[in-house]
């Protein structure tokens, strides 16, 4: 009985083997794999979105946002020519900024390397 078991399993092992081969190789010389490429998974969304564009734009609304964050960080905002340097500055002028409009940025730095100004123009 021992000697039996002993083969059915050799028998079961070589069976599961051969099928084994035999899927990679059908697997490998048809077009599967590429259709599974298509299908979106939580790898594939973290590999395809993880480039980051090199000229980021902000929108009207990020400048308004960050225009309110001056007193925060105490750097002038220039936003398409107009300077804001104080909370009253974007109190009273903030309607200058277009929120539908696409903005790109520019930092300018002093001689100790510290950002001294920001400037957002539209594009």
């Amino acid at each position: 009985m021992n000697q039996s078991a002993e083969n059915y399993l050799g028998y079961a092992l070589a069976v599961i083997l051969t099928m084994t081969a035999l899927a990679y190789t059908f697997w490998s010389m048809t077009g599967w794999p590429d259709h599974f490429k298509l299908v979106p998974s939580a790898a594939t969304v973290f590999v395809e979105h993880t480039d980051i564009p090199e000229d980021v734009s902000w929108t009207g609304t990020q400048v308004v946002a960050k225009l309110y964050q001056l007193s925060e960080d105490g750097i002038p905002i220039v936003v398409n020519g107009f300077t804001y340097q104080t909370e009253e500055d974007v109190r009273l002028n903030q309607g200058l900024v277009s929120l539908n409009r696409s903005y790109s940025y520019q930092f300018e730095i002093d001689a100790n390397g510290q950002v001294s100004q920001i400037i957002f123009k539209g594009v």
